[in-house]
Parts: structure tokens; sequence; C-alpha cells
């Protein structure tokens, strides 16, 4: 089998390609770059690294045509920020070029297209249970343009019979595969960095927010259970994926700052979180529900204890940096 990750450099990317190859080592991953010119990772050597701009049709046609491809997952997309800087562009990237891979893909006989989506494409949502029936009603150019891709994705399953995967992700977390991936700004990485590099942790906010947490080592499993272990047609399958339980930002920089003690043997880490106005206590958030994708046979096995060690070793070149940096705030703790 030969698997194209577009998106392959990044946060998720790495990760999954490297789950592949560990675990299924007669599978041929390639990997995609909007700039394949510029200095790629030590990692990404193992790996054919092919050009893809989402933008640029003529880059998607040439990494596709007469490759053998049979399958594609789907990363590549404009961020948070960059969508609520500039909603045109996240439309055209996000939307715009999740048709055209998928044009080339059908084109080419392609056989499975796996696109990752989001949780935000639910909004906010008040019910006690979010499952796949949950209304969708995103209100960020992020969350809507992935509700979009999604309505793109289903059109070339239900119209040209492309067999199509859609896993909505909750907030995914690990160390990504080198520290040059820039998503320190995300919450879990972002404690961890704090600790590493000051010996505290610092919060943006009271920390009483909860979030639901999906290690990146399971979301890599599940792409390869579809991918190996599910025999059937997929059916144009949509599947929540996500952790088993809720945490509070406040409870994952503790759970930080346990292991961070306990592997740098320090008596004590500081946790500083802003005052919050409000005594009232924090009701826990709708049940990220997972049901459907453990009935397809997929089960979690994340260890989040083994995710922080492995971002704070990464974290340690930080500390050899001769240039000063600052800290990011994290877009998680707002």
């Amino acid at each position: 089998m030969k698997i194209l990750i577009v998106g392959g450099l990044s946060y998720l990317g790495g990760r999954i390609a490297e789950y592949l190859k560990n675990n299924h080592p007669d599978v041929e991953v390639l990997l995609t770059s909007r700039d394949t010119r510029k200095v790629l990772p030590a990692w990404s050597k193992a790996f054919d690294v092919l050009r893809v701009d989402l933008l640029d049709e003529e880059t998607i046609a040439d990494c596709m045509n007469g490759r053998g491809i049979d399958a594609v997952i789907h990363l590549a997309a404009l961020q948070e920020a960059d969508s609520m800087r500039d909603p045109e562009l996240a439309l055209d990237v996000n939307v715009k070029g999740t048709y055209r891979l998928l044009k080339h893909a059908r084109q080419q006989e392609i056989k499975r297209f796996v696109y990752i989506s989001t949780i935000h494409v639910y909004g906010n949502v008040t019910g006690p249970v979010i499952t796949e029936e949950t209304p969708t009603r995103p209100h960020h150019p992020y969350a809507s343009t992935h509700r979009a891709a999604e309505d793109v994705v289903n059109f070339f399953h239900r119209y040209h019979g492309v067999e199509t995967l859609i896993l909505r992700l909750s907030n995914g977390y690990g160390y990504p595969a080198d520290r040059d991936i820039a998503r320190w700004n995300l919450v879990f990485n972002d404690l961890c960095r704090q600790v590493v590099t000051t010996g505290k942790i610092v919060l943006k906010s009271s920390g009483r927010q909860y979030r639901n947490f999906v290690p990146i080592h399971d979301i890599a499993r599940a792409i390869a259970h579809f991918l190996f272990k599910v025999s059937e047609p997929w059916g144009g399958g949509l599947y929540n994926l996500g952790g088993e339980e809720p945490m509070t930002i406040l409870e994952v920089a503790e759970k930080i700052a346990a292991v961070y003690q306990r592997k740098y043997n320090k008596d004590r880490v500081e946790i500083l979180a802003q005052p919050d106005a409000s005594s009232k206590p924090v009701p826990p958030p709708a049940k990220y529900c997972i049901d459907k994708i453990l009935c397809a046979g997929f089960l979690l096995q994340g260890d989040m204890n083994r995710e922080i060690i492995k971002t704070m070793e990464l974290c340690e070149g930080f500390l050899n940096k001769k240039e000063s940096w600052h800290l990011e705030a994290s877009l998680e703790q707002k």
C-alpha cells in the first residue's frame, strides 16, 4: 500500500508518518510540504517529500499523477489564528484546497480519502452529550471552513464513489516530531515548555475551563485502524475521536508539574493561575461521545505520561538556545 499524507510535515503529520513507518513497515508513506526547498527536518529523510500547495492545482496534479497512491490522509489546513486573520484565505485553503485534492484523487482512482476535522464544528454546545448526530453550529472561520470541507468530502463520496472517512478530533496533544514545528502555542505544549525552561507554570486564565484531550498516538492508531483493520467499505464514515474524560487546564498543569518533579527530581513546581471573578463551580462540558468509533473496533491506548516526558525532552533544546525568546500565550487557554 502507498499512502500520501498531505501536510505530512505538520504537528500531526510527523507523528502519523512515524507511526505508520514503525508499525506498518511494508507501507510506503509519501509526505507533502508547501515548500520543499527549505531545510527539511532530519526525521523526514526517511520519507519521500513532495511539493503540494493547496492553492496551486498543478502541484496537486504533479504529486498524485501516476504514483499508484492507494490512500490520502488530508491534514493540511490554515490554523486557527491565521483563519481568523484571513477568512477568505481560509476558505480557499481549507475548503477549495480539499476540493482540489479530491478532484485529483478521483481522477487517479485513489481508493480511500481520510479527512481530519475538528470538534469545533459543533460550536458552543449546551446539551449534555456531543455525538455525531449533534447539529453543527461553527462560528469561527477555522471551524466553519472545516465543516464546509466535510461537505466537500461527502459530495465526492456520494456522487463520485470515493471511499471517505472523516474524523472530528477533540484537542490533540503530544510531542511533535521535531522542536521546530510551530505548535508550541497549544496548551499542552506551552505548559511543558514553560516548566522545562522556567521551572514554573503560568496560566493565562483561572484554569477552570474543561477540555477533551486525545493523544496524537491514538489519532495515528485510529487512522491505521480504518486503513488496515476495517475491511468493509467505510461508507462515508463520520466519527468523533477524543479522550475518555474531560480535564481542566489546571488539572493538565498539575499533571505536567508532577511528571516534571519526578523526571528532574524537583521538590515543587509553582502553578500560577489568574484570579477568577466568578466563585460559581464550572459545570463540566458536554461529554464528547466516542461510542461510534469504539463500536467500530477501535480502543484508546494513549499514555499521557509518555507524551509529557517526550515533550519535555524536546523542550530541553530551548535551554541551549543563546537567543532569548518569549513564551506564547496559549490559544487553548483563552
